[in-house]
């Protein structure tokens, strides 16, 4: 499937991408960000994003389940991309951080 029709990017590519980058000893969080840079590539329009998100928490599931990278590390990395996407919300429902969001903010 195609993700990225600007850069021709598909779910196979990004899949490949995430196993690299997860098999790092100190692994970032895979964001479309991450990912497109790993692959050096760049969004053009970004209307992929949504997309790319989901398909890399699609794929991380996947890769989990044949056994391509450590559950324990797959886990925490839903938790840090699941708490980033409730901070986009947040953002534009232009609500306040709660206390535990605000330390995690200012951590990064």
């Amino acid at each position: 499937m195609i993700v990225c029709s600007c850069t021709r990017i598909s779910d196979h590519d990004i899949e490949l991408a995430l196993l690299d980058i997860l098999n790092q000893p100190e692994a970032p969080i895979p964001t479309p960000g991450v990912v497109y840079r790993h692959m050096q590539k760049r969004m053009q329009c970004c209307g992929c994003a949504p997309l790319a998100v989901d398909v890399i928490y699609a794929r991380l599931e996947v890769l989990e389940k044949k056994g391509l990278i450590c559950p324990y590390r797959s886990f925490s990395t839903r938790e840090r991309l699941m708490r980033m996407q409730q901070q986009r919300r947040n953002q534009k429902a232009n609500v306040p951080f709660t206390a535990e969001e605000e330390d995690y903010v200012l951590a990064e």
